[in-house]
Formats: C-alpha cells, sequence, structure tokens
C-alpha cells in the first residue's frame, strides 16, 4: 500500500500543475479546485502512510522534538501558501483577463522564489524523523523533487504570464536555496 500512497501523493502536484495551466494559460475560471484537489491527494496520502506506519522510531524524545519540527514546518508551509499569498490579493484569478497578480517579494518570498518547497522538504524530513522507516525517506525525496520541478516549472512557464514584475524578482531572490543577501533582506537588513 505505501508504494500507492507514494504515487497518489507524487501525482498531486501535476493536478497541481494543471491547475495552474488551466487557470493562466486556458483562463478557465473554476481550474483553481484543481489545486485544492491536488492538496487533498497529498494530504490523504501522507495521512494514510501515517496511519499505516509507527508514529514513534523508537526514541521518543526524538520523536517529540520531530513532531514539533513537523508542526513549525506545516505551519511555514500553509502560512506561505495560502495566508501571505491571499493577504496581497494574489490568490485566485486576476479580476479581468490580462491582469497580473501583485508580486508578494517580502517575508518569506524574501528568501527564496519558493520557500513552499523548503517547508514541505521539512515537513517529510521530519515526518522520517519521527516515525522512522524507509518509506518516509522515498516520501521525502520523492514529493521533495515532484515540489521542485513543480516549482521550476511555475517560475519559467507561470509566474512570468501571472504575475506582476516577476522577471525582476527573478533576478534578484534566489529560486530556492537562500542567499547570505536574501536572509538580509529577509530580517530586514
Amino acid at each position: 500500500m505505501m508504494t500507492l500512497y507514494l504515487l497518489i501523493g507524487t501525482v498531486s502536484f501535476l493536478v497541481m500543475a494543471l491547475s495552474d495551466w488551466l487557470c493562466v494559460v486556458k483562463g478557465v475560471k473554476n481550474g483553481a479546485c484543481l489545486f485544492i484537489a491536488g492538496c487533498l491527494m497529498l494530504s490523504g496520502a501522507t495521512l494514510a502512510m501515517l496511519i499505516s506506519g509507527p508514529f514513534c522510531n523508537g526514541s521518543i524524545l526524538l520523536s517529540a522534538m520531530s513532531w514539533c519540527g513537523v508542526a513549525l514546518m506545516l505551519g511555514l508551509l500553509v502560512h506561505s501558501v495560502f495566508f501571505v499569498l491571499h493577504s496581497n490579493g494574489s490568490s485566485g484569478l486576476p479580476a479581468n483577463s490580462g491582469e497580473k497578480y501583485p508580486l508578494v517579494c517580502t517575508g518569506v518570498y524574501a528568501l527564496c522564489r519558493h520557500p513552499g518547497v523548503l517547508w514541505l522538504c521539512g515537513v517529510y524530513l521530519f515526518l522520517w524523523c519521527a516515525c522512522g522507516g524507509i518509506h518516509w525517506l522515498i516520501a521525502t525525496v520523492l514529493f521533495t523533487a515532484a515540489d521542485a520541478a513543480y516549482a521550476y516549472w511555475q517560475d519559467r512557464m507561470i509566474f512570468p504570464l501571472s504575475i506582476e514584475n516577476y522577471a525582476h524578482y527573478q533576478k534578484e531572490t534566489p529560486f530556492l536555496l537562500p542567499t547570505p543577501g536574501s536572509v538580509r533582506r529577509f530580517l530586514g537588513g
């Protein structure tokens, strides 16, 4: 069953990419429902993996600290993808065809252009530390790779079409890995 859950989790990123393509390239207003479906697929696969395996890797202290890491990374992921962008008017489609979302380049988006990939990787790394098992290591690698590929595709094909001044943002802010300069901008320096 773990193989099925890993497959569903990996395919979820294709569903999210299809949502972006339908919304931005084809102008389908309700295409964003597929993004939610992709999120639910990934969440469901993760929950099924949790139910199928142990919640503790043998060390109660390490597992407890790791579950705190899971909560922190999940909070950062949800905050970055759903709340920061939504508060700036960037979720959903622009009101009129041809309009673009406002650029978000502050806070976690000063660190790198796709901080959600970092947080998602952190979620699965901490799940691996908390629960143990090769399937969590595989999930970490597969889901992070799929998310990074999805982010790369968004960065090259979707966001330049749908976000104001994105080309300038690409020049100023690293793709995934924060640099000393981007960390200073994040910290307000």
